[in-house]
């Protein structure tokens, strides 16, 4: 039995690729990276804004951070090289202590952020 290959074409995601969609998010959430590639901007941003710029660059970091396998994450944990944080409610606990979601050391510098947000924040700082 003989069987015909399809001409199917799959896009390789990079940064330079990524594809960005609007949407309403949840509370004063400016911007998410998904696992598959894609990045979330609010609906209330304004497109071509400064910051519209910052959040694209911001979410585009942690694309590449999941691109080198540096970050994972599911409904439920956070990987960040190597290691396993537990997620709920819109918080990570770190060392022993849970943060809200995103925390970077702009938002708490007594704990100074999650260290993949602070990459983040430096790629935004950037623009």
């Amino acid at each position: 039995m003989a069987f015909k290959l399809g001409k199917e074409t799959r896009r390789i995601r990079s940064s330079n690729n990524t594809p960005i969609f609007r949407k309403k998010l949840d509370g004063g959430i400016i911007g998410e990276a998904n696992m598959d590639g894609s990045i979330y901007i609010s609906e209330d941003v304004e497109p071509g804004s400064d910051l519209e710029k910052r959040a694209i660059a911001h979410e585009g970091e942690h694309i590449n951070q999941m691109e080198k396998g540096d970050a994972h994450y599911t409904d439920n944990h956070v990987y960040w090289k190597g290691q396993k944080f537990e997620r709920r409610n819109g918080r990570i606990k770190y060392m022993g202590k849970w943060y809200r979601e995103g925390t970077s050391y702009k938002d708490d510098e007594i704990f100074g952020g999650f260290p993949w947000e602070n990459e983040a924040v430096k790629a935004e700082n950037n623009v």
